[in-house]
């Protein structure tokens, strides 16, 4: 039985891996893994280290299809697949696992040495344009010729980060074979705002947090960019509203570990030993010196004011702004700058237990094609792993139904 695998990346390794037979892998680019390469800034987070209740509360989209998956390939047998592969691995804060190198570029080659020494072949610039479905199995038509395989595994990702390969070229592939796509949106990507943040560009807010009028207070570490946010937290609002509307509020608080009870008495005592200074100078034992101008603006009070005559009620809406800071976020920087992408093939038509397509028999999923998406720390990475672990087994074994 011949098998073909679209997409030379974690999940197309691992399912060609998984097959050990006659396997071809068919990669558009010179190398493959080029998404990897600059996975986690090019140390390569490639999964965490949880158990699988803790796994799937960290999936935004589809969490329940990979139930299954996750069963038969847990982030225990991740790291085990690479260390038996020649890839040392470590696990740091977070339960983040890396290699100890901190080089994606040995997890590519143990994926690789993984794929390769169970019989796969791998076929570097080979652009697959189209999957044509025979009574039989398929033709996989390249720009150099046709070829017959009985079985297909669709491992050619989604739309972030395009300079690697993963643009989105395959979606019309897919559904030529009748397979229906769920909108792709960025996901895990900064946010730009409506607000003119640039003058504090390049400032880390440290323990904060960030919400929304539908989701709850994310915290952690924050960035200024020239356009909006970016920074842990921001991307992981990211995920949680990417197939929302543009524009909504999002609310910065400054000071989450501080009650507006506790944050008012905080700003009296600081007032209390500066009573010499204007308002617009006695803020800086409490924020950084880039948000002062931010918050003096947006509370109307006159920044020449004397602390000891600013108002309580002037005091309050400081508190609240602090509290409470709001941008409007009127979009993101896109795919180019997305870790991941948000949709895909709707798991609706693929078989949780095989990876499987409900629509067309011998066909096969795995990775980021399926609408399938999680936050940062690993577990996108380990999606792409397991989905491709199980499309590889399934198919090895024609287990379509």
């Amino acid at each position: 039985m011949k098998i073909a695998v679209i997409g030379g990346g974690a999940a197309g390794l691992v399912a060609a891996g998984c097959c050990m037979g006659n396997v071809t892998v068919f990669d558009r680019n010179e190398k493959i893994g080029k998404k990897i390469y600059i996975t986690g800034k090019g140390r390569c987070n490639f999964t965490n280290v949880c158990d699988n209740q803790t796994f799937l509360q960290n999936v935004v989209t589809n969490a329940p299809f990979l139930r299954s998956a996750l069963s038969k390939f847990t982030p225990y047998d991740a790291v085990d697949l690479l260390e038996n592969n020649g890839c040392k691995t470590k696990v740091e804060r977070g339960r983040r696992a890396f290699p100890v190198s901190d080089k994606a570029s040995d997890v590519i080659k143990a994926l690789s040495r993984y794929a390769v020494s169970n019989g796969a072949q791998i076929r570097l610039n080979s652009n697959v344009m189209d999957i044509v479905r025979t009574e039989s199995g398929y033709i996989v038509r390249l720009s150099d010729g046709d070829e017959y395989f009985d079985r297909v595994i669709i491992c050619t990702g989604g739309m972030s980060y395009p300079q690697t390969g993963s643009d989105g070229s395959a979606y019309a592939v897919i559904k030529r074979l009748g397979h229906t796509l769920i909108e792709p949106k960025p996901s895990l990507v900064a946010l730009n705002t409506q607000e003119n943040l640039s003058a504090a560009e390049g400032l880390t807010l440290k323990n904060v947090s960030l919400r929304t009028d539908k989701v709850k207070p994310i915290f952690g570490d924050l960035m200024i960019t020239d356009n909006g946010i970016s920074g842990p937290i921001a991307l992981t609002l990211s995920a949680y509203t990417a197939r929302g509307q543009f524009p909504y509020k999002a609310y910065i608080d400054f000071k989450p570990a501080l009650s507006r009870e506790e944050l008012d008495a905080r700003l009296l005592r600081d007032f209390g030993m500066q009573l010499n200074k204007q308002f617009k100078n006695a803020l800086d034992l409490l924020l950084p010196k880039s948000i002062i101008p931010f918050i003096i603006d947006m509370s109307g009070v006159d920044g020449t004011l004397p602390v000891n005559s600013v108002t309580k009620k002037q005091r309050a809406r400081i508190v609240e702004l602090i509290k409470s800071f709001e941008v409007t976020v009127t979009g993101t920087e896109g795919f180019d700058r997305a870790v991941v992408t948000s949709g895909g093939v709707d798991v609706r038509e693929v078989n949780p237990k095989t990876m499987g397509s409900r629509i067309s028999r011998g066909l096969y999923f795995g990775g980021e094609a399926l609408d399938v998406d999680a936050l940062t720390g690993g577990y996108n990475f380990h999606i792409a792993l397991a989905t491709g672990y199980v499309a590889g087994i399934s198919a090895a074994v024609e287990q379509d139904e």
